[in-house]
């Protein structure tokens, strides 16, 4: 029998892996209530909450040697989703650091620590003559790993960092298949399912957390699918998400609105994943249960854990397994039994919410976007009294960002080559956005944009003015204009903008009229 103990154990993912693989788990520590409790009554334990941070290596005392130390120290503060990456690092460098003196102290044949890819490149700098520096010759494996390539129904880059047979854990992917996301979804259909990550087959009124939020609201869809689709700065993402391939991230926090959400079609519509589809994409069984108190909590603590199926193969590893002798976690012998307990029932019905009266808004101008931080949008400025709201545009790349102010100037620029007979229709689309328009200003789309989450006035209008610039990109005469303006009004030689000269040119034209219309 081996022996190993689990620092920062979270709801299990690592005992998990420790169960599937005939360990002995000696004992977990974790601080937070609910991911505890939810470790105990999965695996009818009795673990006490404990802050790591004051432990004292020299007070941890087993009647058997330890032979593996794991865990997954808290990733907040390096995380880029946290700050836009400007976490604390020094705060999140206390936990390796502890979690490093334990492994010191306690001597074990093999160990390994998970954690968010970035920790890779400082943990790197950090042993080398670093805070860490100590630890030096403990650390034999920084390696980036997709869980992905283990069976792991989801794209998830994490660091594992430690001491244990590399080579022999990368040589498992030769016999390991992939298992996409639209798998997991249809084996979660079935009235009798069988979980796709360890075989178990159960009837459908057996297994909890399978109830889905309500559908995203039409607004909420909306935000959803920009955010995704067309990013001003980041990299285009499917919307709905594709189904033939692992599915994206599960993270601790998404909003019913952030990109970082995964989102499925629905009756009549779109819903985020339910809490069994999240756990079964993080490669729990479906008899797992997950003992939040609230619909975020489950979420969190689904999102922060380290996949039970990853982790049993690093555990292969650590036990030497050779890969002709390698076994899927379905071929396991231990069964996860479903908990006496029921969980807790959570709200699925649309979040209550009021908005504040700086409510931001920034979305680009369908037809006139084009990506790489390069577009026509429209915005509101929180930060100025009045809450003033206009069209802008921006060009550049992801790392410099420029504004070309639309304003008089430009209008007033372009005025001889759009005022004549062939181009009419630029006038026709500027009255017709008034008349139907008149009320519109700042206050009054800041209101609309305020007062509920089921009201897509603002985004009618932002897309009228899209159907307008479609029209006029069809029907306007741009023949004898040369690419130039563009590097003209810009003062420089943008290959984006020139090969997207006319809808530029139509952007600055129509949308600085707009701006002196409506917004004055």
């Amino acid at each position: 029998m081996k022996y190993a103990i689990d620092l920062y154990s979270g709801i299990g993912g690592w005992t998990m892996g420790m169960k599937l693989s005939k360990i002995n788990n000696v004992a977990s520590y974790e601080w937070w209530n609910e991911a505890n409790q939810t470790h105990n009554l999965n695996f009818n334990t009795n673990h006490k909450e404990i802050n790591i941070r004051q432990i004292n290596p020299n007070d941890l005392d087993f009647e058997n040697k330890i032979d593996f130390v794991v865990g997954s120290p808290p990733c907040t503060q390096f995380s880029f989703a946290n700050k836009g990456g400007n976490g604390d690092l020094k705060d999140g460098l206390v936990d390796i650091y502890k979690f490093l003196e334990i492994v010191e102290h306690l001597k074990p044949k093999y160990w390994a620590m998970e954690n968010v890819p970035r920790v890779a490149s400082i943990l790197e700098k950090e042993i080398n003559g670093g805070a860490l520096k100590k630890f030096k010759k403990l650390v034999k494996v920084i390696k980036i790993v997709d869980s992905a390539d283990y069976g792991v129904p989801q794209n998830r880059k994490r660091m594992i960092a430690g001491d244990f047979p590399l080579d022999l854990f990368e040589s498992y992917k030769e016999q390991i298949n992939e298992v996409t996301f639209g798998q997991i979804l249809n084996s979660l259909k079935q009235e009798v399912i069988i979980d796709p990550n360890y075989g178990y087959s159960i009837s459908r009124n057996d297994i909890t957390e399978l109830e889905n939020e309500v559908n995203l609201t039409s607004q909420e869809e909306r935000i959803n699918r920009d955010a995704k689709t067309f990013h001003p700065i980041y990299n285009k993402m499917s919307f709905p998400d594709r189904l033939d391939r692992p599915s994206r991230t599960v993270t601790a926090t998404c909003t019913r609105v952030s990109r970082e959400s995964i989102i499925v079609e629905s009756n009549n519509g779109f819903r985020r994943l339910n809490v069994r589809e999240r756990g079964v994409i993080q490669g729990f069984p479906i008899t797992y249960q997950f003992y939040g108190r609230t619909l975020n909590a489950k979420f969190k603590m689904i999102g922060n854990a380290v996949p039970p199926i990853l982790t049993y193969y690093i555990f292969q590893s650590m036990l030497e397994t050779p890969l002709d002798e390698l076994k899927h976690p379905k071929e396991s012998d231990y069964y996860h039994n479903h908990p006496p307990f029921k969980a807790y029932d959570s709200n699925l019905g649309l979040p209550k919410r009021k908005f504040p009266a700086n409510r931001k808004f920034k979305f680009a101008v369908p037809s006139l976007r084009y990506g790489s931080g390069v577009r026509f949008e429209l915005s509101n400025d929180p930060k100025m009294d009045n809450i003033p709201w206009s069209f802008k545009f921006f060009y550049g790349n992801s790392k410099s960002i420029k504004e070309i102010p639309l304003n008089s100037d430009i209008k007033n620029t372009l005025a001889p080559i759009v005022n004549t007979t062939k181009n009419e229709i630029f006038n026709d689309c500027i009255n017709d956005i008034e008349k139907s328009f008149n009320s519109i200003d700042s206050s009054n789309l800041q209101e609309l944009w305020t007062s509920s989450e089921l009201n897509n006035s603002v985004f009618d209008f932002l897309d009228e003015i899209g159907n307008c610039v479609e029209k006029i990109l069809n029907e306007a005469d741009f023949s004898d204009v040369d690419s130039s303006l563009v590097s003209a009004i810009v003062r420089e030689d943008n290959k984006k903008l020139k090969e997207h000269h006319q809808s530029v040119l139509t952007g600055f034209y129509f949308l600085s009229s707009i701006n002196n219309k409506l917004f004055n």
